[in-house]
């Protein structure tokens, strides 16, 4: 994971890698952000969504 400073506009990025529900390693960013610590944040609730869904499918997978 990581969050970068744009420096053309003066906004932040944040890059991200996740697993999709096939196994499969994706890559994803969104820009725009004001802040640094709005791009961490938004960063924080990816992951979280990421955890969450595979602590669902290995319930469903038991």
């Amino acid at each position: 994971m990581a969050v970068y400073k744009d420096s053309s506009n003066n906004t932040w990025r944040v890059i991200y890698r996740y697993t999709d529900w096939k196994g499969g390693r994706k890559q994803s960013s969104k820009r725009g952000f004001l802040t640094k610590w709005e791009a961490l944040a938004w960063e924080r609730e990816q992951l979280q969504k990421t955890v969450n869904a595979d602590l669902n499918l290995q319930v469903f997978a038991s």
